[in-house]
């Protein structure tokens, strides 16, 4: 992957109530329940990333104003979001 260019993360990647086709990419095992940028933002901070805030909203569902988060990754996105969804699953337990 390119080190000029930021990977996008949005909360809706892991969003169990949503489809594929509506902004999930994680199967749905590994997916939570409104899943929020705080816990991804912990989650990505400690992989030990360069990792920033961002206000930007999923096109999709740009008038839920969740935000974004921007960060450069060693890596493909998918395994990224993998990775992602299964601390979410973790820190969440019940879900």
């Amino acid at each position: 992957m390119s080190e000029d260019r930021a990977i996008v993360i949005y909360p809706e990647y892991f969003d169990f109530n949503l489809n594929r086709s509506q902004g999930r990419k994680v199967p749905v095992n590994i997916s939570v329940k409104k899943p929020n940028v705080e816990e991804i933002f912990g989650i990505l901070k400690n992989l030990g990333s360069s990792v920033k805030k961002s206000q930007k909203s999923h096109p999709s569902n740009w008038h839920s104003e969740l935000g974004s988060i921007n960060l450069f990754y060693e890596g493909t996105k998918v395994s990224l979001l993998h990775k992602i969804g299964k601390e979410l699953k973790i820190i969440r337990k019940t879900d």
